[in-house]
C-alpha cells in the first residue's frame, strides 16, 4: 500500500551533477527519489547508456519492492501484535535501512509509529535496567551494576545522531567513550580498592589503631585514583544534563530523547533517593566502604567506651582510662576519614554526598567527650581511692567511754572524709562544664551524664551517710552510755531484789534467792555519780550536733539520731532519781546482815569456850548456831568472801571439835569393846549386844565410816542371838503368860509322873507323862525351839524308856553331826537340849564347840596361818604409820581391821589401830558449809511439805560432796527420807 504513496514526479526537476557515480552514491544512501531524478536526467543526457541507467532503475525498483514488503509486514504487526514494541521497532529500523527519505506521508506514519513504540519500549527497558542495576548495587556487584546502566546509552541514540549537530554527536560519543574507559579503569581497580578498604575496616574492628592508620594511608592513596575515575563519570553525566537543559530551553527536544536518558543512566534519577546509575554504582561502593569504616569506628569506639564505662563503674579506672585512650585514637582517625574523599566532585543535587564537615565535627566532639570522660574517670578514681580508704578504716564500735573522753575516732575520721568528698564534688563540676558545651552525641553523652550523675549521687550519699554514721555512732554511744548506767542500776536492783544465780555466787541451790545490798549500794552510788557527768557530756554533744549544714539537720535519720540523744539525756535524769530511792533500801538490808553476822561471831566464841571446857555437845551446838546466824546474814547480804571465810573458820573449829572429841571416842569405844567381849565370853549375849550397840553409837559421833571391829563383834553376837532365838520366851512376848502357864503345868505333870513311876504305878505315870507332853506340844506349836519344852520332853522320854532313849540319844547325836550344816538352827537347838540332858556323852562337848564355831557363835581357836597373816598385816600397817604417809592411813586401817578379824587377841593391832585413828582424827563433819547448810535446810523444808522426792534429790546432791556426806545430820536426814519412800 505504501507504493501508492510514492510520488509520480520521478523525473521531475534536475540536478547539475552528472553521471552514474552520483546515482550510485544516492542509492547507497538509500535516497531513492533523488537517485531516480538523477537517472532521468542522466538518460536524457546519455541516451546511449540506457542499459546502465536501466540497471540502476531495476535496482531501485527492487529496493522499493523490499521496502513495500517490510512496510506491509509492519502493518500486519500493528494489527496482529499491537503490544510487541520490539518487533515494531525492528521493522521500522529495517524500513529506515531500506530507504532514507520515503514520501512525507510514509515518513510521518513511520515517525509516529516509531515514536509510540520507542516510548513504550524504552520505558519498559528503562525500568528493567534500573531494576537490575539497583539490585546489583544492593548485592554489592558495583561494576556489573555500572555496566548494566550503560545498556541504556542506546536509547534514542540513532535519532539523536541523525537529528543533532555532528559536533555535538562527536562530543557525546567522546563522553560515552570516557565513561566506558573510566568503568574499565574502575573495574581494574576493584581488587586493590576492596582490599585496602577492607584492611582499614578490619584493623579498626580489631582495635588496631596503628594498623588502621597505616591501612588508611593505603586506602586514601587508592581513593585518589578512585575519585579521578568517579569524577570523570560524574563530569560526563553533568555534561549530558547541561546539554539537555540547553536544548530543552529552546524546546527543540523532549524528555523522551537520548540526552535525558543518558543523564539518568549515568547519574540516576533525581527522584530515586538512592544510589543509582553508573555514578551511583561507583559512589555506592566507596560509600559502603566508608560506611563500613565508620561503622567499625563506631563499634570500636563504642566498645572501648563501654569498657571504660563499665570499668569506671566497677573501680577499674586504670583499665577504663586505657580504653578511653584507645577510643580517642579511633576518634582521631574518624575525624581523618572524611579527608579521603576530598577530591570527590559533587553538585548540590548529587545523591549520597557525605557531610564531611559534620563527620569531622562529630568525631572531634566525640574525642572531646572521650577526653572529658577520662577526666571524669580520674575524678571517679579519686572517689574510689577515698571511699577505699574510708572502707579500709576498721569499724569502731560505739563506745560510751570514747564519747565521754571525746576520743571517738569515727566522728573525726568521718569529718575528714566529708571534706574530701566535697573537694571531689568541686572537681566533678569542673570536668562536667566542658562536656556540657559539646553537642549531644547519642550513646555517649548519656553515658557521660549517667556516670557523672552516679558519682554526684554517690558523693552526696557518702556525705549524708557520713553525717548519719557519725550521728548514729554518737547516738549509739549515748545509748550505750545510758545503757551503762542502766545496766549498773539494774545490777544494783537485781542485787537488792535477789537473784537465783548471783554473779560470783557459790550456792548451787536453784530455789534459794540471794541478796547483795552492799553491792547494790555501791552500784547506786556509781549510777548517781556517773549520770551527773554523762548528762553534761550529752548536753555538749547536742550542741555540737546542731552545728551542721541545714540539709543535714533536715535529714530524717540524722534528726532521729539527735532526738535519740535527747531522749537518752532525759532518761539519765530519771535514772538518777531511781538510784537515789534504791540507796535507802540497800542501807536497811545491810544493817540486818551486819546484826546477824555479829551474833554469829558471838556464837563462835561460845563454841570455842565450850571446847576448852570439854563440853563437846555445847561446842557443837554453839557452832551450829554460829552457822545458822552466818547463813541468816548471807540471806540478807550474800558475800562470797564472807561465805568463804566463814566456811573456812567454822569448818576449822568443827574439825578441831571432832578431832579432840574423837580422841575420847576412840578411848571410850575401846573400853566398850573390851566390856562387850567379856559379856560375850560369859555367854551374856544380850548384855554384850547392848554394849557393842553403845560403842557403835558413840563411834558415829566423830566418824562416818563404821568401826569394823565393833561391827564384827555385833555380827558374832547377832548370830549367837539369832541361833538362840525361840529358845526362851521373853517376858515382853504377847503370849508370855499363856506359855509360862503351859510350861508350869507340864512341869507339874512331869513331877507327878516321876513320883508315880518311882512308886511303881507305871501306867498312871505314863498317862500323866502323856498329859505333860501334850502341854509341851501346845507350847512347841508356837515356840518349836523352846529349850525348856525340848529338854523336859527328853527327860520324860528318858524316864518312860531309858533303853530306847539311849538309842534315840545316840542316833540323834549322829543325825545332828551329819546335818547341822543344812539344818542350822534346829540342829543347834536339839544339840543344846541333848547336851543339857547328858553333857558327859562322849564327843558331845566337842560337837557343840564344832557347831558353834561353824555357826559363828564361838570364836574358833587361833589358826596359826591366820595368826601369821594377822601379824604380817600389823607390821605392814605399822610401816605406813611410822612413815606418816597420811594418804595411806586408810589402807593401814583396812589392814588392821583384817588383822583383828583374823586374830581378835592381836593386841598390837588393837593398840595400833587406835593410834592411827587418833592421828587421822574424826571423819564426822561438825558443821556444814553455808551452801550445803542452805541446801540441807531446804531439804528439811521439802520433807516437811511432803515433797519427799525433791528432798531426796537435794540430799543426794549433798551426798555427792565428799565433805557433806560425812555430816551426821545429813546421814540422819537421808535415813528419814529413805524410810518414807
Amino acid at each position: 500500500m505504501l507504493i501508492i504513496l510514492i510520488p509520480a514526479t520521478v523525473f521531475a526537476g534536475g540536478n547539475p551533477e552528472v553521471g552514474l557515480p552520483k546515482v550510485d552514491r544516492l542509492i547507497k544512501e538509500r535516497n531513492y527519489n533523488a537517485a531516480i531524478l538523477e537517472l532521468a536526467q542522466y538518460m536524457t543526457d546519455n541516451p546511449k547508456d540506457f542499459d546502465g541507467a536501466q540497471q540502476r532503475v531495476r535496482r531501485i525498483m527492487n529496493m522499493r519492492e523490499s521496502y513495500n514488503d517490510e512496510a506491509q509486514s509492519l502493518l500486519e504487526t500493528l494489527v496482529k501484535e499491537p503490544l510487541n514494541d520490539q518487533k515494531k521497532l525492528d521493522k521500522i529500523a529495517n524500513l529506515e535501512t531500506l530507504e532514507k527519505n520515503p514520501n512525507e506521508a510514509t515518513q510521518e506514519f513511520i515517525t509516529e509509529t516509531k515514536a509510540a513504540a520507542q516510548f513504550t519500549y524504552y520505558r519498559a527497558k528503562f525500568d528493567d535496567i534500573m531494576t537490575r542495576g539497583n539490585r546489583l548495587i544492593d548485592e554489592g556487584r558495583y561494576v556489573e551494576a555500572a555496566r548494566t546502566f550503560t545498556e541504556g546509552y542506546a536509547f534514542y541514540k540513532n535519532e539523536f545522531d541523525e537529528a543533532s549537530d555532528p559536533q555535538l554527536v562527536a562530543a557525546v560519543n567522546s563522553r560515552l567513550g570516557s565513561i566506558m574507559n573510566a568503568l574499565s579503569a574502575h573495574s581494574a581497580r576493584q581488587s586493590s580498592f576492596v582490599a585496602s578498604s577492607e584492611a582499614v575496616r578490619t584493623a579498626i574492628a580489631a582495635g588496631n589503631s596503628s594498623g588502621a592508620t597505616a591501612a588508611f594511608t593505603v586506602f586514601a592513596a587508592e581513593l585518589d585514583g578512585y575519585s579521578e575515575e568517579r569524577n570523570r563519570i560524574a563530569g560526563n553525566g553533568w555534561f549530558f544534563e547541561d546539554t539537555f537543559k540547553k536544548q530543552n530551553a529552546g524546546d527543540e527536544t523532549t524528555d523522551n530523547s537520548f540526552l535525558p536518558f543518558a543523564q539518568r543512566f549515568t547519574m540516576g534519577r533525581k527522584s530515586a533517593e538512592r544510589f543509582e546509575g553508573v555514578l551511583g554504582a561507583v559512589d555506592a561502593q566507596w560509600n559502603v566502604a566508608m560506611d563500613g569504616m565508620n561503622s567499625a569506628l563506631d563499634g570500636t569506639i563504642g566498645r572501648y567506651w563501654n569498657e571504660a564505662y563499665e570499668g569506671i563503674g566497677t573501680d577499674a579506672v586504670e583499665s577504663a582510662t586505657s580504653s578511653l585512650d584507645r577510643a580517642g585514637q579511633f576518634a582521631s582517625l574518624g575525624a581523618t576519614l572524611p579527608t579521603a574523599a576530598k577530591g570527590f566532585s559533587y553538585r548540590p543535587d548529587t545523591y549520597g554526598a557525605r557531610d564531611a564537615n559534620g563527620t569531622v565535627q562529630r568525631y572531634r566532639s566525640l574525642g572531646s567527650l572521650i577526653t572529658g570522660m577520662k577526666s571524669l574517670a580520674r575524678v571517679w578514681d579519686e572517689y574510689y581511692a577515698v571511699s577505699g580508704r574510708a572502707s579500709a578504716v576498721p569499724p569502731e564500735m560505739p563506745s560510751a567511754e570514747l564519747l565521754r573522753t571525746g576520743k571517738t575516732l569515727t566522728v573525726r575520721v568521718n569529718a575528714g572524709y566529708v571534706g574530701e568528698y566535697q573537694a571531689i564534688s568541686r572537681r566533678l563540676d569542673e570536668v562536667s562544664r566542658p562536656v556540657a558545651a559539646l553537642p549531644v552525641l547519642p550513646g555517649y553523652t548519656e553515658g557521660f551524664n549517667r556516670r557523672r550523675d552516679e558519682l554526684a549521687a554517690l558523693l552526696a550519699e557518702r556525705q549524708i551517710n557520713l553525717y548519719r554514721a557519725s550521728s548514729g555512732h554518737q547516738e549509739r554511744s549515748a545509748t550505750l552510755m545510758e545503757g551503762d548506767w542502766r545496766g549498773v542500776y539494774e545490777s544494783g536492783r537485781g542485787y537488792l531484789a535477789g537473784t537465783i544465780a548471783p554473779p560470783g555466787g557459790e550456792t548451787s541451790t536453784p530455789e534459794r534467792t540471794v541478796y547483795y545490798p552492799a553491792e547494790a549500794l555501791a552500784a547506786y552510788n556509781r549510777v548517781r555519780a556517773g549520770v551527773a557527768a554523762d548528762r553534761r557530756v550529752l548536753q555538749n554533744l547536742l550542741t555540737s550536733m546542731g552545728q551542721v549544714p541545714q540539709y543535714v539537720r533536715e535529714d530524717p535519720q540524722y534528726s532521729a539520731n539527735v532526738q535519740s540523744v535527747t531522749d537518752s539525756l532525759a532518761r539519765l535524769a530519771a535514772l538518777d532519781a531511781e538510784a537515789a530511792a534504791g540507796i535507802t533500801q540497800a542501807n536497811s538490808r545491810i544493817l540486818q546482815a551486819n546484826l546477824a553476822k555479829q551474833e554469829s561471831d558471838l556464837r563462835y566464841l561460845q563454841s570455842q569456850a565450850a571446847l576448852k571446857r570439854g563440853d563437846f555437845q555445847g561446842a557443837r551446838d554453839n557452832l551450829e548456831r554460829a552457822r545458822e546466824r552466818i547463813n541468816k546474814s548471807l540471806e540478807w547480804q550474800e558475800s562470797a568472801a564472807l561465805r568463804q571465810e566463814s566456811d573456812a573458820r567454822l569448818a576449822s573449829l568443827g574439825s578441831e571439835i571432832t578431832r579432840i572429841e574423837n580422841d575420847a571416842v576412840i578411848r571410850e569405844v575401846r573400853a566398850l569393846i573390851s566390856s562387850g567381849r567379856n559379856f560375850y565370853y560369859l555367854g551374856n549375849f544380850d548384855q554384850a549386844e547392848q554394849v557393842f550397840t553403845q560403842a557403835k553409837t558413840r563411834w558415829s559421833v566423830t566418824n562416818v565410816d563404821e568401826n569394823a571391829e565393833v561391827n564384827n563383834w555385833l555380827g558374832i553376837i547377832n548370830t549367837a542371838l539369832s541361833m538362840k532365838t525361840g529358845r526362851s520366851i521373853p517376858v515382853s512376848a504377847p503370849l508370855y503368860p499363856q506359855m509360862s502357864q503351859i510350861l508350869s503345868n507340864a512341869g507339874q505333870l512331869y513331877g507327878e509322873g516321876k513320883v508315880l513311876l518311882a512308886s511303881g504305878n507305871r501306867a498312871e505315870a505314863i498317862r500323866v507323862f502323856g498329859q505333860a507332853k501334850e502341854k509341851l506340844q501346845q507350847l512347841q506349836l508356837v515356840y518349836p525351839l523352846n529349850q525348856d519344852a525340848g529338854q523336859l520332853t527328853l527327860r520324860i522320854d528318858q524316864l518312860i524308856d531309858p533303853a530306847a532313849f539311849k538309842l534315840f540319844f545316840s542316833q540323834k547325836v549322829e543325825y545332828i553331826r551329819a546335818n547341822y550344816r543344812t539344818e542350822r538352827q534346829t540342829a543347834y537347838g536339839d544339840l543344846l537340849d541333848l547336851y543339857e540332858i547328858d553333857p558327859n556323852y562322849p564327843g558331845l562337848k566337842r560337837l557343840v564347840d564344832e557347831v558353834e564355831i561353824y555357826l559363828g557363835i564361838k570364836i574358833p581357836p587361833p589358826d596359826p596361818a591366820a595368826v601369821q597373816r594377822s601379824t604380817e598385816l600389823t607390821r605392814s600397817a605399822r610401816r605406813i604409820f611410822d612413815a606418816n604417809t597420811r594418804s595411806m592411813f586408810q589402807v593401814a586401817i583396812d589392814q588392821l581391821d583384817e588383822a583383828i578379824r583374823l586374830n581378835p587377841d592381836n593386841q598390837q593391832a588393837v593398840a595400833l589401830i587406835d593410834r592411827v585413828r587418833t592421828s587421822m582424827g574424826g571423819q564426822s563433819v561438825a558443821v556444814l558449809s553455808a551452801a550445803d547448810e542452805a541446801k540441807y535446810q531446804t531439804a528439811v523444808q521439802e520433807l516437811q511439805k511432803g515433797n519427799k522426792i525433791t528432798a531426796s534429790a537435794l540430799v543426794e546432791q549433798l551426798m555427792q560432796n565428799p565433805r557433806s556426806r560425812n555430816s551426821s545430820k545429813i546421814i540422819d536426814l537421808k535415813k528419814r527420807i529413805d524410810s518414807q519412800l
